[in-house]
């Protein structure tokens, strides 16, 4: 199983690679189009690159745009929470002791049981008196355990870049897969944490138990905050009976991915437009598009 920090760096340096090969090849297809304007389009080639340049421009822009709009709704929302911020219980600040998070958690006023990390360089952990309420010291303390993790990580701030890279590079969607696997696995590994550090997989175990109920009820629709517990029936079998839980990297996504970006690379370095290899780039870039789309859409 590909660990979350593994998972992070292979998704920062498959980024990078991507990025750097798909800039080449804009900077190859720009003047190509600038000509074009000129003179009119004369074959093949100037149709393919009329093509990929918007193509690009579309993709990049949808999820560009979709991104930080879901960004600025985070982030009014985090806002609204805060605004109904109430002094520390004493359940928490009994639970909280000896944990090095003073003056790093906020709770409140909120009847939905929910518990997240957020900000960037100095996280926060964010409590609802909704979930204060309803579990007991030790399950509080696991939560905090867990939540301790993903704010000494700086997991909001990693989640962003990960998502970042996913909507600018929307040809590449292997990309996609890997946030998908790193979320996961951050999660997973959270919950490791928090068990090792109460030294009893139970009280964790119970305070999951306890959300599973309100589970499709309490959709935040965060996008910074991370450790929001997403609790599942299948993420709670994997915490008490080990069974594998992993987010799946399809063979087709490896597949179109690496094929893209070969044909990018054939594209930026061969003088003139090769139809041949820019439609295995427009099988990729339409499989992105449509995907964006549901995104926007979505949201």
């Amino acid at each position: 199983m590909l660990r979350a920090d593994r998972a992070f760096g292979l998704l920062v340096l498959l980024a990078v690679v991507s990025s750097a090969i798909l800039i080449a090849l804009l900077a190859a297809i720009i003047p190509h189009v600038e000509l074009l304007a000129a003179r009119g389009a004369e074959g093949a080639a100037d149709v393919v690159a009329i093509v990929l340049l918007g193509l690009a421009t579309l993709g990049i822009t949808l999820g560009l745009s979709s991104l930080f709009r879901q960004l600025l709704a985070t982030l009014v929302l985090i806002r609204s929470l805060l605004a109904r911020r109430v002094a520390m219980p004493a359940r928490v600040r009994a639970a909280a002791g000896g944990l090095g998070l003073d003056g790093r958690i906020d709770v409140v006023d909120d009847a939905r049981p929910f518990s997240f990390c957020y900000w960037f360089l100095r996280p926060r952990i964010c409590l609802s008196i909704g979930l204060v309420r309803r579990l007991d010291h030790a399950e509080l303390r696991a939560v905090l355990f867990h939540e301790r993790y993903h704010l000494r990580h700086r997991d909001p701030l990693r989640l962003v870049i990960a998502r970042y890279f996913a909507a600018g590079l929307y040809v590449v969607p292997v990309v996609e897969d890997l946030v998908a696997h790193f979320t996961l696995e951050k999660e997973l590994e959270a919950d490791e944490d928090a068990v090792a550090a109460m030294g009893d997989v139970r009280p964790l175990a119970r305070a999951l138990y306890a959300l599973l109920p309100d589970a499709d009820e309490v959709s935040l629709g965060l996008l910074v905050p991370v450790g929001s517990l997403s609790v599942t029936e299948a993420r709670i079998d994997h915490l008490v009976q080990g069974r594998p839980l992993a987010a799946r990297i399809p063979a087709t996504s490896i597949a179109l991915s690496f094929g893209a970006l070969a044909a990018a690379s054939v594209l930026a370095a061969v003088p003139g437009m090769l139809v041949a290899p820019a439609s295995l780039l427009f099988v990729a870039a339409i499989n992105g598009g449509v995907h964006q789309v549901r995104l926007v859409v979505h949201r």
